[in-house]
């Protein structure tokens, strides 16, 4: 009898959450959540885990799922995961079809779910119509996930964040309040300097081509205009048609366009390409589904949209 690629798949997975149930159980006492007498927390996503790391600070024990660097479009827990996961009292989920795999795996887990996405004003890709989204569109058309490149995206988080840590530890809820109005007045402070950096650039070049439909709310916070995609979607893994890439040739040169912008946990490859095809530059290191590399001067959200802002300043004078 032949057995479907999604059976195989869903049998891992079960396969996993048992292995990582067993790795609880039987590993030493580091691992028992209330070892360490903190508030035992996993953020699915490095953006969530850097807001919540300025949010909670020493006070919890968190963990994050898909690390700096990693494409989130892409990722796929591991057994370590699932124990994090198995183990937390309090699971803080971006939504919007970035961790969806979670939904196969809170079996393993009694903790509160908290989706910190919830409250924004969502928009669909920069590059879609206006039209809701339904349920034929499979993942295409779908409200764009990369909502944290908007500061007043990110303080909306960062008060849900506060919300859940406080509801989970009552006795330190006007502890993360305050250190979450206190974040919110850095992203504050960080969109008015990127405004100004966005300034310097003359209004007729502030036109950007990138690597996928990740910087629409960063475009519609700073006024600048997203004109064209290499791939041709909020998801790195959809695939440019020959017709879209000569589309897209013809936009950059009708647009004037300066550069086309890749992101550092995506393979530039076909940026690469069309960069040269074109006769513009190519920046390969923006941080559009990523965050920088701990300790680096974009490891924060605050760090990563500065460091961003510079970068697409630079090349658009």
């Amino acid at each position: 009898m032949l057995v479907s690629p999604k059976v195989i798949l869903r049998l891992g997975a079960v396969a996993l959450v048992a292995l990582a149930m067993f790795t609880a159980a039987c590993g030493d006492d580091s691992n028992d959540p209330a070892g360490s007498g903190r508030l035992r927390v996993v953020a699915t996503t490095v953006q969530i885990a850097a807001l919540t790391r300025e949010v909670g600070g020493d006070r919890i024990d968190l963990t994050g799922l898909i690390p700096a660097g990693a494409d989130a479009h892409e990722f796929e827990p591991v057994a370590s995961d699932l124990t994090a996961i198995e183990g937390a009292a309090l699971i803080l989920r971006h939504g919007i079809g970035i961790d969806d795999w979670l939904d196969d795996t809170l079996s393993a887990s009694d903790a509160r779910v908290v989706t910190v996405t919830d409250g924004i004003d969502l928009q669909r890709g920069a590059l879609e119509d206006d039209a809701e989204p339904s349920d034929d569109d499979h993942g295409k058309g779908a409200f764009d996930p990369h909502v944290w490149h908007d500061p007043d995206n990110a303080k909306v988080m960062v008060r849900n964040i506060a919300d859940a840590l406080a509801d989970a530890d009552a006795p330190s809820a006007d502890a993360y309040r305050a250190a979450a109005d206190g974040y919110s007045a850095t992203l504050d402070a960080t969109k008015a300097q990127i405004q100004d950096i966005i300034g310097e650039i003359p209004p007729e070049n502030r036109k950007l081509v990138t690597n996928h439909d990740a910087f629409g709310y960063f475009a519609r916070a700073f006024g600048l205009q997203i004109v064209g995609a290499v791939i041709p979607g909020i998801s790195t893994q959809a695939e440019p048609s020959a017709r879209q890439t000569a589309a897209l040739l013809d936009t950059i040169e009708r647009e004037r366009v300066k550069a086309i912008f890749a992101e550092s946990s995506a393979s530039p490859g076909l940026a690469e390409q069309l960069a040269r095809d074109a006769g513009v530059t190519i920046v390969d290191d923006l941080y559009g589904d990523s965050l920088g590399e701990p300790g680096s001067s974009a490891d924060t959200i605050d760090g990563m949209l500065l460091a961003n802002a510079r970068k697409i300043a630079d090349a658009l004078k």
